[in-house]
């Protein structure tokens, strides 16, 4: 009969991520196997209590993150009684137990916090836990200076609309902390082909200059919004007015 303490479970979710349980399993057993087998007996033990650090350290993190989630749920919705769709729940700890980045971990907990619903059917946020699960913490970053920066407009019907937004490499760089031009390239590349950069079919490094396209699209604005524990519009949430008529001149 499997022993009960075999794996840390302080969340109530054991068995309902089983298969990311086993592969973490097998990676820690063949750890365990590579250290008795290079190394002096004594470091065994070593190998024996690393499954129950890691399984530790994914707990700590996951806590983090649903307190996070709390505080922003009493914020947006104080004294709500409104549920959350475990699938969800359960996508949000899955990922968020694997990092310790502060700014990712508030951007999972914003999205369970605006994924409330009276009978707690809803899976409206699963298309951005999904676009958040691939970002690279850098990412997250760029993502969130490219919208925040953005000029916003309410372009009718309460859809966002953001103006062109370009800025130099340099000051990208600075802005996020990386001065690997070869990485901000690869990550814009990935923020562009989800969709969440560019405008014109652009985004990233401009070829040939400089330059950076760092326009976010309306997906990156109705993301970043509910990232922030909000269920507005970003046209509520930002207060947009609407775009402006561009202006003509007449010639002779």
């Amino acid at each position: 009969m499997p022993n009960q303490n075999d794996s840390l479970d302080p969340l109530g979710v054991k068995g309902l991520s089983d298969s990311v349980r086993i592969a973490t399993e097998r990676c820690l057993d063949g750890a365990a196997a590579f250290l008795s087998r290079v190394c002096l007996p004594a470091l065994e033990e070593f190998g024996l209590a690393l499954r129950d650090r890691v399984s530790a350290w994914r707990a700590r993190n996951a806590t983090k993150m649903l307190s996070v989630a709390n505080d922003i749920l009493d914020s947006t919705q104080p004294g709500t009684q409104d549920k959350i769709h475990p699938r969800l729940v359960l996508a949000a700890i899955e990922e968020a137990s694997w990092t310790e980045d502060e700014v990712v971990h508030r951007m999972w907990a914003g999205l369970l916090a605006s994924a409330t619903s009276p009978d707690g059917q809803s899976d409206e946020n699963l298309i951005f836990l999904n676009l958040l699960k691939q970002l690279s913490s850098l990412q997250v970053k760029v993502l969130a200076f490219s919208v925040e920066r953005a000029t916003k407009y309410d372009v009718g019907g309460s859809l966002p609309f953001a103006d062109a937004f370009f800025l130099k490499a340099e000051e990208l760089s600075s802005a996020v902390g990386c001065s690997d031009l070869q990485r901000l390239d690869r990550e814009l590349d990935h923020l562009r082909e989800l969709g969440l950069i560019g405008h014109e079919a652009g985004g990233g490094l401009v070829a040939g200059t400089d330059n950076v396209d760092l326009t976010p699209t309306a997906l990156a604005l109705h993301f970043y919004v509910r990232a922030q524990g909000s269920k507005l519009s970003p046209v509520e949430y930002w207060r947009l007015q609407p775009q402006p008529e561009a202006e003509t001149t007449e010639t002779a």
